[in-house]
């Protein structure tokens, strides 16, 4: 990876977090952060997600979700709730993207497998939240359209890949929380953020769907 490349990278990463805290600071049930972390947050996510993506044609992809994962985790971790007007409008973007990233490299996924992907991970987590409402709210269920879509697009591997690995992480929060009692059994634990940590993982690092097939 060349150093303008990753000069360029910071430099996107650097002014989205700034996008990110000012758009989050107006959206109706958005919220304030300080200056700071989420630029230098979402310079970290893209500086890595370009150095994971080796020059992958779907780097736009994972920017996108890498982005989005810092956008909604600001909002989850304080507030325990992802915005509407964050999660909705996340499914076209996603789309979009992954039809450019198709139109310019139509072996690097599968559009169809993403729109499947995308209704059955909904569907999904859909009927979680109605059934286990303390477990799974509804807005991740409105969050895993994006994030099937986008797994789905690489592989169904990579779709079931990001899924386990978002319950996996969500558990470790979970054990270490309770170890160093911070968290008791009653606590509610955001799972926004083991979601898209997850699918950002899987998309920045598809190497992960060889391991899981060889174990």
């Amino acid at each position: 990876m060349s150093v303008p490349a990753l000069l360029a990278a910071a430099l996107f990463g650097l002014v989205a977090g700034f996008g990110i805290r000012f758009g989050l600071r107006r959206l109706e049930r958005g919220t304030e952060i300080r200056p700071g972390p989420l630029e230098v947050a979402s310079t970290v996510v893209c500086l890595v997600g370009i150095l994971l993506s080796g020059g992958r044609d779907t780097w736009p992809l994972v920017l996108w979700m890498g982005l989005l994962g810092v956008a909604l985790t600001a909002v989850d971790l304080r507030h325990h709730r992802l915005p509407d007007a964050i999660t909705l409008p996340a499914i076209p973007v996603t789309v979009a993207i992954c039809v450019v990233v198709d139109v310019g490299s139509p072996d690097s996924g599968d559009l169809m497998n993403a729109t499947l992907g995308s209704v059955v991970l909904g569907a999904l987590f859909y009927g979680l939240a109605r059934a286990w409402p303390a477990a799974m709210g509804l807005g991740d269920a409105k969050l895993t359209y994006s994030l099937g879509f986008a797994a789905a697009y690489l592989s169904w591997t990579a779709w079931l890949v990001a899924v386990v690995l978002a319950f996996v992480l969500g558990s470790l929060v979970a054990l270490i929380g309770l170890a160093t009692r911070r968290l008791t059994l009653k606590s509610a634990l955001p799972f926004g953020p083991p979601l898209l940590a997850g699918c950002w993982l899987v998309l920045a690092v598809p190497q992960l769907t060889t391991v899981f097939q060889r174990l």
